[in-house]
């Protein structure tokens, strides 16, 4: 039976420790209001952390001590912003976080992150992915050769629905042309992730569009 990761909240604001205890419960999980504390916790993996990023003293993410943290297997970090923005999205998701978001995030895309970084895999945002792949787009300044060995190994509905998530489709509107259940379209998701060995759409993108 796969383990249930232990939650570790690292927040100095009340407001926002108590939103996430609303999303996630208040039990079972570790508050540390310093990070300061956290780096000095030694929870039993798997583990994931939502940093807020407000916190005073919250070191660089090229200091050494979260290199040790976000390289290893122990903790995976969920970067949480009060006025996120992409370029701060950019600098915590090139040092190793599991997820970047607003810290204040409606309760369905908080437990969807979780869902997505528990599942091993990176979440980012529609508003980031879509600048990233559009960021693809503007690289591919001629039509890539047509490389179809990632289709090989998937099934002709995996095929459809990789090519629509690598071109920015969400869930629902791929749950839609396809005729099938957001649940579905995750699982679909999820396989594809698994056969191609990759872990996000972005890896997807690049290699639907042939930069890889």
């Amino acid at each position: 039976m796969k383990q249930t990761p232990n939650t570790i909240f690292v927040t100095q604001d009340n407001g926002l420790l108590a939103h996430w205890q609303k999303v996630f419960g208040k039990s079972r999980h570790i508050v540390s209001p310093r990070i300061e504390d956290f780096f000095q916790l030694k929870p039993s993996p798997p583990s994931i952390a939502w940093i807020d990023l407000s916190l005073a003293g919250r070191p660089l993410w090229s200091a050494e001590i979260w290199r040790e943290v976000l390289q290893g297997d122990q903790i995976r970090v969920v970067a949480a912003s009060s006025n996120p923005n992409d370029n701060e999205a950019m600098q915590a998701l090139d040092a190793g976080c599991a997820a970047y978001c607003h810290a204040f995030s409606d309760s369905s895309t908080l437990k969807q992150i979780k869902e997505v970084v528990e599942a091993g895999h990176v979440w980012i945002g529609k508003a980031l992915m879509q600048r990233l792949l559009q960021g693809v787009n503007r690289v591919v300044t001629t039509p890539p050769a047509q490389d179809g060995a990632w289709r090989e190994a998937l099934t002709q509905r995996e095929v459809e629905v990789a090519i629509l998530a690598a071109n920015g489709a969400s869930n629902h509107a791929i749950s839609i042309q396809c005729r099938i259940s957001e649940r579905t379209v995750k699982a679909h998701l999820s396989a594809v992730f698994n056969k191609l060995n990759i872990t996000d759409r972005l890896q997807l993108a690049l290699r639907v569009h042939g930069i890889h």
